[in-house]
């Protein structure tokens, strides 16, 4: 976030923000997370997955573009990260820019990206952001909307209010549960009151926020999670600690700390002291352990020098956090990890593992185990053998045997025998693909991109047994495919695919 407007503070009375019992989530304080790093890295994706763990405690990250506009054209990282939060009931909100609308405040007006400094200008980039980034990646879970660099003062008439008001009104036009949070950086005029569900009331280091305190309608407002504080530039755990107690004598319902610098930004990645500052902002003397983790289940693969077996299972409840997992085989602990996934690797094939999981909480505390997974993995053959394809006038059947386990079973179909429309497998496999079977579905290609759509009234799995699968689907009349069966688990690249096959029509299958 840039530079805020300057706000002379007036010295008020203190009231108490108390932490609440453990189970009353409703009205205890949260962190939320101004999350200005790409998942399109593995170290970045590593945190959003670490986030995802920490409920109920953590209760908003926001997502930023690469350059701080909608990640654009598609990006399947950014979908990803926003819908691995949203799984978990985070606010998961995207960032939109607003420039102070262009007014220039002393400091020089922004700019929009195309050079206007004019309100309609910074308007119509506004809206047209909060658009595509919906556009995009509405349907992975979007939350909401974080405008930043809002104005805080309410202007002639309360014209400047009534500016983020219509923002506010354009996106619950389109989407009416969105949830909205404005950016003044520093306390805003009581107007703003109703424009936001949350307003970020302070921005800044931690030698400013030791005297920070909030007006009389801020500290004294029913709802602290009305307001956001977020403060860099805060050394230690201790220190930490020092700001949550300020925090919530400020009445805010919401902080983030680091100590991060802006040198060059301070929310370009998670503190250090995460875990702490989560027992910290949530009041309770956790000594709770978390629920044992149920539901583990594994996919596999394999090569000549050895398989590995990729681990799964829900997050876990927990009156604070769950801030991470200890992962066991065969009754020894192999893996600690902050995802609720971990992959094992150099694994003997055709053998048997006993795996388990414990969960600890951010104080700590560790659960029991979850069920033991048995698992046999997989020998070093190839991950799909056995596939063949026959095309009768009125129906396809697919064949193939997958020797390892995977969470998608896909049949790539070039239907038309035209290359120049659909998608395009990697180079040396064939382009063009319009139909894809996914597990039970059959999806037709819509473009651009990676864009399907599912073919109603089509069931095409006929047959699954130990690893090998059978489906059919209509064919009408087609007297060519070119065919690719591929194996694939999102979290374990690369897929796998076979040989393209090349069937022309017979009588009969």
């Amino acid at each position: 976030m840039a530079r805020k407007l300057a706000l002379t503070c007036v010295l008020i009375a203190i009231a108490l923000f108390l932490p609440v019992p453990a189970g009353a989530t409703a009205d205890r304080q949260q962190t939320a997370v101004p999350a200005y790093w790409g998942p399109d890295t593995p170290e970045g994706m590593a945190i959003f997955h670490r986030l995802a763990q920490n409920r109920p405690t953590n209760g908003i990250v926001v997502l930023n573009g690469s350059r701080s506009m909608p990640e654009l054209p598609f990006h399947p990282a950014w979908a990803a990260a926003i819908g691995r939060l949203a799984a978990t009931g985070t606010t998961t909100l995207v960032y939109v820019d607003t420039g102070y609308h262009g007014i220039d405040f002393g400091q020089g007006g922004h700019r929009t990206r195309e050079g206007g400094t004019s309100i309609p200008e910074w308007s119509a980039q506004i809206r047209r952001d909060i658009d595509d980034w919906y556009a995009a990646y509405g349907a992975h879970g979007i939350s909401g909307v974080f405008l930043d660099q809002t104005i805080l003062n309410c202007g002639k008439d309360d014209d400047y209010a009534r500016l983020y008001a219509g923002i506010r009104d354009h996106i619950r036009a389109r989407h009416p549960e969105a949830y909205v949070v404005i950016n003044p950086g520093a306390p805003a005029e009581r107007c703003y009151e109703d424009v936001a569900d949350t307003i970020v009331s302070f921005e800044g280091d931690f030698a400013t926020y030791q005297t920070h305190t909030s007006p009389d309608w801020q500290r004294d407002h029913p709802n602290p999670r009305k307001f956001w504080h977020l403060i860099h530039n805060v050394p230690t755990a201790d220190d930490m600690r020092t700001v949550i107690a300020r925090s919530k004598v400020n009445n805010a319902g919401f902080v983030y700390t680091t100590e991060l610098r802006m040198d060059p930004y301070p929310w370009s990645g998670l503190t250090s002291y995460w875990d702490d500052q989560l027992v910290a902002a949530s009041g309770i003397a956790d000594v709770t352990p978390p629920q044992a983790p149920v539901g583990l289940t594994a996919t596999t693969r394999a090569n000549p020098s050895g398989a590995k077996v990729r681990l799964t299972w829900p997050t876990p409840s927990d009156d604070v956090a769950v801030a991470g997992y200890e992962v066991f085989v065969n009754g020894a602990k192999i893996a600690d990890t902050y995802d609720n996934a971990y992959q094992a690797t150099g694994l003997p094939h055709t053998t048997q593992h006993e795996f388990a999981v414990k969960a600890r909480d951010a104080a700590g505390n560790l659960s029991a185990a979850s069920a033991p997974l048995v698992i046999t993995t997989p020998s070093g053959g190839p991950p799909l053998t056995d596939a063949s394809v026959c095309l009768s006038p009125t129906a396809a059947d697919y064949r193939v045997s997958f020797g390892a386990t995977f969470s998608h079973h896909r049949v790539f179909i070039d239907s038309d025998d035209n290359p120049a429309t659909g998608w395009h497998l990697p180079p040396g496999l064939p382009a063009g693909v319009d139909l894809m079977i996914e597990n039970a579905f059959l999806y037709r290609h819509t473009g651009p991109g990676w864009a399907w759509e599912r073919v109603p009234d089509v069931r095409p799995l006929v047959a699954e047994k130990a690893g090998s699968f059978h489906w059919r689907v209509p064919a009408a009349g087609q007297s060519r495919q070119v065919v690719v069966f591929s194996g694939f688990t999102a979290e374990d690249p690369p897929e796998e695919y076979s040989a393209a096959i090349t069937v022309e029509q017979v009588p009969v299958c």
